[in-house]
């Protein structure tokens, strides 16, 4: 019997035992069974985890892995709880599990220990009808596990891929410094080497007992030194205009500054005409005044004048009232 037993207790008979216990919480499992089964579970997940690895996370092989970890999940949750009530635990020692080191350690040492003699749980064994696939509410408790995970893992690889390119970022963004740096540096070199190579070049012409591949080296510095005079003319050339943006952007400051300038010009004359119009009336005003108060002045000896001619007027007519009186009483 005791070599029967040990034929069973393999990988492939723990395995099919998960799954036909899948949701059986009520019976028991043996350590080897438990073991050797989790073991199993494990490998699958490995094997469908590296082909979401392989297929760089497309979405057929992340549900895909989804859907096996669901149904890994479960078998390994529900014999875990046989397990308990094997070694006469109760299954509430799961819950130990959400203490992060402490708690797992724990469970772990529950789930090592050996059968225990006095069981009060289930058999081991469920019963012969018993089968978990024509149950619909173990359907909805897997694909609800499914869904879970599936976001679990999306979740988990977009923030991987968002620090991926935050990184990426980083990197360019060194790369563009150091290639900058290199460039300044080789324009340096290549300017440092530029005369010694025309004294080489020149030296070399010179010379008629030159071979071939001098001939090239010159060649191939002749080249450098062009391509240095027109990275020069190129840098100049942008030098010039910018200097000629910058140069037509100060004439126009200058022209909006001018105009301005006129504006207020022409805006103080406007002003100054109006003073001006303004002190010619007032003096308008006063001239005529005065010519008023002259005319005024003129006119009162005149009224003088003629008060006294009619004094004298009316002084005479009575002198010769008198007299014709006196002539009168004389006669």
């Amino acid at each position: 019997m005791n070599n029967e037993e040990m034929e069973n207790h393999n990988l492939i008979t723990a395995f099919k035992k998960m799954w036909s216990n899948m949701f059986y919480i009520e019976g028991k499992t043996q350590r080897v069974d438990f073991w050797l089964g989790y073991v199993t579970v494990a490998i699958i997940d490995l094997l469908f985890f590296t082909l979401v690895l392989g297929t760089n996370s497309s979405l057929w092989s992340v549900i895909l892995y989804s859907i096996v970890s669901a149904f890994g999940l479960i078998m390994t949750f529900t014999a875990a709880i046989r397990r308990l009530h094997d070694a006469n635990f109760s299954a509430h020692f799961l819950w130990l599990l959400l203490i992060p080191i402490f708690g797992v350690v724990i469970v772990f040492v529950l789930l090592i220990t050996p059968k225990s003699d006095e069981n009060r749980h289930a058999p081991s064994t469920k019963p012969a009808g018993m089968k978990w696939e024509s149950n619909i509410l173990n359907w909805l408790i897997i694909i609800i596990t499914a869904l879970a995970l599936f976001g679990i893992n999306e979740l988990i690889s977009n923030a991987a891929n968002s620090s991926n390119n935050k990184i990426d970022v980083t990197n360019t963004s060194d790369n563009d410094d150091s290639s900058s740096i290199d460039s300044s540096s080789s324009s340096q070199s290549s300017s440092s080497s530029s005369e010694p190579s025309s004294e080489a070049s020149s030296s070399e012409e010179s010379s008629s007992s030159s071979s071939d591949e001098d001939h090239d080296k010159h060649d191939d510095d002749d080249n450098d030194e062009d391509k240095d005079k027109n990275n020069d003319d190129q840098d100049q050339e942008d030098q010039n205009s910018a200097s000629e943006q910058s140069s037509s952007s100060e004439d126009n400051n200058k022209e909006n500054a001018d105009n301005h300038d006129d504006q207020d010009k022409s805006d103080n004359q406007s002003n100054d005409d109006n003073n001006k119009q303004d002190n010619n009336d007032q003096q308008k005003q006063e001239d005529n005044k005065k010519t008023d108060n002259q005319s005024n002045e003129q006119s009162k000896p005149n009224d003088d004048q003629n008060n006294q001619q009619s004094q004298n007027e009316s002084s005479n007519q009575q002198e010769n009232q008198n007299s014709n009186t006196s002539s009168s009483s004389s006669n």
